[in-house]
């Protein structure tokens, strides 16, 4: 049986669909079967185990700049007519008439394919993988006393064509588990985050983490907060940890190089390409080509298939990431980011997998060099300024540097700059570039899986906010 039965929709069905929409337009049907499965686990009982569908059809229709869309939560062909009518409706003028397919399919390539497959395994095996983490975390020290587990994965099947002729389908696996911890010691109460995402099956938790690793680092970044001391405030250098501090970068320089920005001209990038806008050492790049990563699609939503953008190429900026429509408008090539939460959403730019590439420094080298400074590992969020390019970042994990060694844990931390500013301070950037495997997800009106990555970067200077101004 073909992984796609469950979308019943065939070419001469689209053909039907085509021919309710006006010529002079371009139009893509957009079908999507997604089997949710979500386990959680608190204070050691299962406290929820849910299943669920979501299966429907978005149709849009593009007339120049103007865009026109309508879905519809069946796979009958009549009703997909009907909201083809809709879309239609909105987009306005052309005329009526057949645009014919020539069936092109575009492949979705082998970017992921589960091993260990989701739908068909039961629920008490997913339950035994969180206890798992539960153990880990609960034998790493007596003061933990309380761990909440998460685990949620999707067998996503996506089947779309367009008015171009064009066809292709993809099944999107995904698996996530996050763990929180919570460690108290005399009225002082810490929390640790961990948690892996990834395009695979279950084979996630024997490839690439164990269950019991996972709770393990919730737990030891719980228990290493409770002794932490307030921040220091002022400026200072701020090293960026490989991995997961690549968040960073996704906010500050990622978003602002979305060319829905450009095209509206609300970001800070905006008409600066082939200028310096970076320090030489900064090489930034979206990829959408990673195996198994979250960010990885063999096509993006649009079927336009997935590439490795550079975006900043040795501090000089190259290209935006483009849906169909900017590159259009804005006479660019396709880059492969339209991408949309489900068929109730129309793309738009997103990132895949986003990330700084190794530079050719020591990591132990870049932090032997700072007197007094900020290490941040891990951050709990962050707000950007598209147009201006202001960030504000908050870490959950981060250590004071003091005369070239990482020591003691900080909490009530901010970091505060400008995106453009900061990367054009990176000077130094290690040779250890990791893409972190975490839980990562963008909200941009829709939420959508991401990969982030990062070698180790030293900014000199970045403002840090903290409870005193010490010198």
């Amino acid at each position: 049986m073909s992984s796609h039965n469950v979308i019943p929709f065939s070419e001469e069905d689209a053909r039907r669909v085509f021919s309710r929409i006006r010529k002079g337009t371009f139009s893509d049907i957009f079908l999507q079967y997604k089997v949710t499965t979500s386990v959680r686990i608190e204070d050691g009982i299962v406290k929820s185990a849910t299943r669920s569908v979501s299966a429907g059809v978005g149709v849009r229709v593009v007339d120049g700049e103007s865009t026109g869309y309508s879905f519809c939560e069946t796979f009958e062909p009549d009703d997909v007519a009907r909201a083809a009518g809709f879309a239609q409706a909105i987009a306005t003028s052309g005329k009526n008439g057949t645009q014919p397919l020539r069936g092109r399919l575009i492949p979705a390539g082998a970017l992921y394919s589960p091993e260990i497959p989701l739908i068909e395994t039961d629920i008490s095996f997913r339950a035994d993988l969180i206890r798992r983490v539960l153990k880990g975390a609960e034998s790493f020290n007596p003061l933990i006393d309380r761990v909440t587990v998460n685990m949620t994965d999707t067998d996503d099947k996506i089947l779309i064509f367009n008015s171009e002729g064009e066809w292709g389908k993809d099944s999107r696996p995904m698996v996530t588990l996050s763990a929180s911890a919570r460690a108290s010691r005399n009225r002082n109460v810490q929390f640790g985050r961990s948690g892996v995402g990834m395009r695979m099956g279950f084979e996630l938790f024997e490839s690439v983490e164990s269950p019991e690793s996972i709770g393990l680092r919730a737990a030891k970044q719980a228990v290493t907060m409770l002794d932490a001391r307030p921040a220091p405030a002022g400026m200072m250098p701020v090293v960026l940890a490989p991995g997961e501090s690549g968040v960073l970068i996704h906010e500050s320089v990622g978003h602002p190089l979305e060319a829905d920005f450009i095209w509206k001209k609300a970001s800070a990038y905006t008409g600066r390409v082939g200028e310096k806008v970076a320090s030489s050492l900064c090489t930034i790049v979206d990829d959408g080509t990673i195996p198994f990563n979250r960010g990885a699609l063999g096509f993006d939503d649009e079927l336009t298939p997935t590439e490795r953008s550079v975006l900043i190429e040795n501090g000089v900026l190259k290209e935006f990431m483009h849906d169909r429509i900017t590159s259009d408008v804005l006479k660019m090539a396709r880059t492969g980011n339209g991408r949309r939460q489900s068929f109730q959403y129309v793309p738009i730019p997103r990132m895949r997998a986003t990330f700084m590439e190794k530079g050719q420094t020591a990591p132990e080298e870049i932090v032997a060099g700072v007197k007094k400074g900020i290490y941040c590992v891990a951050f709990a969020g962050g707000q950007v300024n598209i147009a201006s390019g202001d960030f504000v970042f908050v870490p959950s994990e981060s250590y004071l540097i003091e005369n070239g060694k990482i020591t003691t844990p900080l909490k009530n931390l901010t970091l505060i700059g400008n995106g453009p500013d900061a990367l054009n301070k990176v000077d130094m950037v290690g040779d250890d570039f990791k893409l972190s495997t975490g839980t990562w997800v963008c909200g941009k009106g829709q939420t959508v899986p991401v990969g982030i990555g990062l070698p180790t970067v030293r900014i000199s200077e970045l403002t840090v906010g903290g409870a005193s101004n010490e010198e």
